[in-house]
């Protein structure tokens, strides 16, 4: 949001412009983000396995997705995502896990083909909740898509941050899936 310089009672302020103001009234939910993820899809995934780019014992990393907030340390509310994966027989449901700060590694299990966990306390204490996404249906040659629509899930940003860390988990047995298969996210927020 842009801000301008003004004045009240002869003091100098900076305030959000009338206009950014009025598009947030006009149109609260926004295209906040979009993010991929090549997906090393090793071998079958059985259900909630994690789905990363990396099979290698940790190496798999989170994906960070900005701009869910309006403001450093605000609330993020997702109100609606779309997935799209490269490969239309892959029919899984997917659940999105989200951190307030990256997580290491040492806290949070994100290796390919690895069962999720939040391995340590401050794994669990970065960790703000998750969505479950509908299932992926085959689009032929588009690929699976699944629009999940109404989420209204609110997940707190760190104080400068305006997205969260995201780890995606199988939440149901996948054997079709391929190798460097790519994952779509759009996110729409309020």
């Amino acid at each position: 949001m842009v801000t301008q310089r003004r004045t009240l009672n002869g003091v100098p302020v900076d305030a959000p412009r009338l206009e950014d103001l009025l598009q947030q009234l006009l149109e609260p939910i926004r295209h906040a983000a979009s993010v991929s993820q090549v997906v090393a899809a090793a071998i079958d995934y059985a259900a909630l396995d994690v789905m990363s780019n990396s099979a290698t014992d940790t190496a798999g990393v989170p994906i960070y997705v900005k701009d869910l907030a309006r403001t450093p340390g605000g609330v993020a509310t997702i109100k609606s995502i779309a997935a799209k994966c490269s490969i239309a027989a892959v029919l899984t449901s997917l659940r999105l896990h989200f951190f307030r700060e990256r997580p290491l590694a040492a806290e949070v299990e994100m290796d390919d083909n690895v069962a999720f966990a939040l391995t340590t306390a401050a794994g669990r204490d970065k960790w703000v909740g998750s969505i479950l996404l509908t299932a992926l249906a085959n689009r032929g040659g588009v690929g699976s898509t699944s629009d999940t629509n109404d989420i209204n899930k609110d997940m707190k940003c760190a104080p400068t941050e305006t997205g969260l860390w995201m780890v995606i988990t199988t939440e149901v047995a996948e054997a079709n899936e391929g190798a460097n298969m790519i994952l779509d996210f759009d996110f729409y927020a309020l």
